[in-house]
């Protein structure tokens, strides 16, 4: 019973680092077709957005801390810009 349980452990180790494997030479690497970098030269109306709408923006004032704590209890992936 042990040696099967032991042989069964074995060959789902060796599977999943054979997907694993698998998995890093996929064509569509997310990492190779993404880049890293949205722009080098932010637009005008990006700086504004986030002058007006983003973390520092947010935290400066006790409105701001409460929006933030709101999208926190909602459980928003995106707190702000």
């Amino acid at each position: 019973m042990l040696q099967g349980m032991l042989q069964r452990t074995c060959l789902a180790i060796v599977s999943t680092a054979q997907t694993l494997i698998v998995r890093d030479k996929h064509a569509f690497n997310r990492a190779v077709l993404k880049p890293k970098v949205r722009c080098h030269f932010p637009k005008p109306m990006e700086v504004k957005r986030i002058n007006v709408h983003g973390w520092n923006a947010r935290m400066s004032t006790p409105e701001g801390r409460r929006v933030l704590m709101n999208r926190i209890l909602k459980g928003r992936h995106n707190l702000s810009h």
